[in-house]
C-alpha cells in the first residue's frame, strides 16, 4: 500500500514549528506498516516504539506536540490513531476501496475517535462513500457509558480518554464493562458544553452484553485488538472460542501483540505470501507467542526491552 505525502509537508506552518522528533513521528503515522486505507487505525505504543527505536517517553513527547497541531488524534485507551488529513491526500477512489475501509472499520475497537473520523468522511461528497458513512453512524449509536460535562478544549484525547478509562475501571470493579464513547466532539477537537448521562449498571448489563463466546466486554475488546493485529484473518469463530478459553489478561495480550509484530518480520511468515502463517486459533492454542522465529536475514532474532518481553 502506498501513501501520498505532499512535498509541501516541509513548508507546512505547523510542521515547521514542531521538533524534529514530532515531524519524524508525523511521517511515521503517514507511512506506518500498521496503517490502513483510511489513515484511522490501531497502533499500540509498543508497536510504534519498536518500529521507531524510541522509548515511551520520547514517543509521548512527540505525540503531545502533534496533538497540539491538530494533525493527528490518538486515543490511548483503545490505541487508535487518526491522521486528520489522510483521506484528503489519499482519497477512497471506488466502491471496492470503500468496502475494504468498512472491513477495516469492523476490526477496530470502539473509540471516541469514530465521531472525528465521521466528520472527515462527511467532507467527501462522492456517492460511493455513503456505505462508510452509514456504518460509522451505526457504530456511534452504540450505548454511551461516559459522562462528559462542561467545555473541554486543548488536548481532547487526553481528557476524554482519561475519563473513559476511569469509567471503565469503575465498571469492571462493579462487575460491569461497557463500551466507551464520548459525544459532542466537533471536527476541530473541542467538546461542547453537553451532558451525556451514563446508563446505570443494570441498563449497561442489558444493552452492552459481550458477544458469544466472551464472558465480559473487556475480553471481547482484547480479542478485537488481537484480531486487528493478526495477519491471517481466518476461522474467526474458532479463534474467539480459543480466546474465551484462554482469557488472557492485558499484560499477556501486550506480549502477544509484540510477538505477532516480531513474527511478521520472520522468514517463516514472509515466505510465499504468508502461506505458513498459522490460523489464529492454532496460534492461540499452541501458545505460539512463546515461539522463536528465524529472521528474514537469517539467525534468530531476540527482542528484549523495557516492555518486559523475553
Amino acid at each position: 500500500m502506498y501513501t501520498k505525502v505532499e512535498s509541501r509537508f516541509w513548508q507546512d506552518e505547523k510542521m515547521r514549528t514542531i521538533s524534529d522528533d514530532a515531524r519524524y513521528l508525523m511521517l511515521y503515522f503517514l507511512t506506518s506498516p500498521h496503517r490502513n486505507i483510511m489513515g484511522f487505525y490501531f497502533l499500540p505504543t509498543p508497536y510504534a516504539c519498536f518500529d521507531l527505536g524510541w522509548d515511551e517517553k520520547r514517543f509521548q513527547k512527540g505525540l503531545e506536540e502533534l496533538l497540539q497541531t491538530g494533525r493527528v488524534k490518538y486515543d490511548a485507551c483503545t490505541h487508535v490513531v487518526l491522521v486528520q488529513n489522510y483521506l484528503k491526500h489519499n482519497p477512497l477512489e471506488n466502491p471496492n476501496q470503500v468496502k475494504s475501509a468498512i472491513e477495516r472499520l469492523e476490526e477496530m475497537p470502539q473509540t471516541p475517535l469514530f465521531q472525528d473520523f465521521l466528520a472527515v468522511v462527511e467532507q467527501c461528497k462522492k456517492t460511493f462513500i455513503q456505505p462508510l458513512r452509514e456504518r460509522l453512524r451505526e457504530r456511534l449509536r452504540q450505548p454511551v457509558t461516559v459522562t462528559v460535562t462542561g467545555a473541554v478544549t486543548g488536548d481532547i484525547n487526553t481528557h476524554i480518554c482519561a475519563s473513559a478509562c476511569a469509567d471503565a475501571r469503575d465498571s469492571e470493579s462493579n462487575g460491569d464493562f461497557g463500551d466507551e464513547r464520548a459525544a459532542g466532539q466537533d471536527p476541530d477537537g473541542s467538546v461542547e458544553a453537553e451532558q451525556v448521562t451514563a446508563t446505570s449498571g443494570e441498563q449497561r448489563a442489558k444493552t452492552s452484553k459481550p458477544r458469544p463466546p466472551f464472558k465480559s466486554k473487556k475480553q471481547e475488546s482484547l480479542f478485537d485488538q488481537f484480531w486487528q493485529a493478526y495477519p491471517k484473518k481466518k476461522a474467526k469463530g474458532q479463534a474467539e472460542r480459543a480466546w474465551a478459553k484462554l482469557q488472557p489478561d492485558e499484560q499477556l495480550v501486550e506480549t502477544m501483540l509484540t510477538a505477532i509484530e516480531r513474527a511478521k518480520k520472520s522468514e517463516e511468515w514472509r515466505k510465499e505470501n504468508g502461506r505458513y502463517i498459522p490460523y489464529p486459533a492454532t496460534w492461540l492454542n499452541g501458545k505460539r507467542w512463546e515461539d522463536e522465529y528465524m529472521s528474514s536475514g537469517g539467525g534468530y532474532r531476540e527482542y528484549r526491552d523495557e516492555w518486559g518481553i523475553d
